[in-house]
């Protein structure tokens, strides 16, 4: 079975896995959960106690449990695992593939774990449309690292704002926290940029840091692209808003 509580309403929620779990266990845990991600877009914190975990009940709960990873992992802004089982020490890699950054305690550090998600603000969303953006014009913060999700956010969000007539002129701001796609994202992001959604624009101003985002505008093939796009420094925002308003 699992047990299931807030330790923040609506924002930061934990798990806590006794004895063997099932199929149905998973299911419970996704009603709790779901409404609010639907809502807010991610859930803000998530604690899994794993210190009373003792397997799968069979096949089919080992498949819904990687099932739930998969589908909600993204969506969560922070994870604390509580336990000292051996391999809970591995669940850090699954940052990588997913995105959403993975702290391990101790049995004794339960305490610490809920500090971390409770009183510690959450990074900032991936993806965050600035208050300058108006109209056809569209300006957007690009943080930590980007998951599959951020990019039907963000394809939703431009579907509202394009224009009936005309094309939007759009500016990304690359910040220093960046840390670059999840595997599924780095292909989102190159299917976005070969998708009908290249013919909606009419300029991309990048600006960023030297790195591979950098390097990538500078030495992408500009006659692949039908609308032009230019690098900038973090130094230069300003003469990237001239050049995208030209």
């Amino acid at each position: 079975m699992i047990k299931t509580e807030w330790l923040q309403e609506g924002s930061v929620f934990a798990i806590r896995p006794e004895g063997q779990v099932d199929e149905g266990d998973f299911r419970l845990v996704g009603d709790a959960i779901d409404p609010l991600i639907a809502k807010k877009g991610r859930l803000d914190g998530l604690m899994v106690d794993a210190r009373g975990f003792a397997g799968w009940d069979d096949a089919r709960a080992l498949l819904a449990h990687l099932r739930f990873v998969h589908d909600h992992q993204p969506k969560v802004a922070r994870i604390a695992v509580v336990g000292d089982q051996w391999w809970l020490r591995a669940a850090p890699t699954m940052e990588t593939l997913y995105g959403t950054p993975i702290r391990v305690f101790t049995a004794g550090e339960e305490d610490a774990a809920k500090k971390w998600l409770t009183e510690s603000p959450p990074g900032p969303a991936t993806i965050t449309f600035l208050p300058e953006s108006k109209g056809a014009e569209v300006a957007v913060r690009v943080s930590g690292r980007l998951r599959d999700a951020d990019y039907d956010n963000l394809k939703a969000e431009l579907a509202k704002r394009l224009p009936e007539s005309g094309k939007l002129r759009m500016l990304v701001i690359v910040d220093d926290t960046f840390r670059g796609w999840t595997p599924k994202a780095f292909f989102d992001d190159i299917s976005f940029a070969f998708s009908p959604w290249n013919r909606r624009f009419e300029k991309l101003a990048v600006v960023s840091g030297p790195g591979l985002v950098r390097w990538c505008v500078e030495h992408f093939p500009a006659a692949m692209m039908p609308y032009d796009i230019k690098a900038f420094l973090p130094e230069d925002l300003e003469a990237a808003w001239t050049w995208l308003r030209d």
